[in-house]
C-alpha cells in the first residue's frame, strides 16, 4: 500500500536513451542522468518491497510503443499501476519547467 490506495507495481521509466540524448549541455546528457535516478528509484522500490519494473535498464533506444507496451505488460493497464518517468530538462529556469501529469494508458 503506498498513500491511500493500494499499488500494484510501479514502472520507473527512464526517458531517452541510445540514439536520443535528450537536453545535452555542460559534459551531460539527459539520458545519462535519467538512467541513473530510473536505477536509483528501482533499487529503492525493490528495497521497499514494492513491485517495481523499469522500461530500459541500458543505454538503448526504446520506441514509444516499446515503453507503453513495458508499461503495460508489467502490471496491467489499470489505475493500480504507477508510472514514474524521468526527464531531467534544460528549461529556462521558469516553473514551468517541472510537470506533474496524469496519463491513463488503455491496453490494445
Amino acid at each position: 500500500m503506498i498513500g491511500n490506495g493500494n499499488v500494484k507495481g510501479v514502472v520507473v521509466d527512464a526517458g531517452h536513451g541510445g540514439s536520443d540524448p535528450g537536453a545535452v549541455g555542460n559534459g551531460l546528457r539527459e539520458k545519462d542522468l535519467n538512467l541513473k535516478a530510473a536505477q536509483y528509484m528501482y533499487q529503492r522500490l525493490r528495497e521497499l518491497g514494492i513491485p517495481a519494473t523499469m522500461t530500459r535498464t541500458g543505454d538503448e533506444s526504446i520506441t514509444r510503443d516499446e515503453r507503453v507496451g513495458t508499461m503495460v505488460n508489467s502490471f496491467g493497464a489499470t489505475p493500480d499501476v504507477l508510472v514514474l518517468s524521468n526527464h531531467i530538462n534544460a528549461g529556462g529556469g521558469d516553473s514551468r519547467c517541472v510537470t506533474n501529469k496524469r496519463i491513463t494508458i488503455k491496453a490494445k
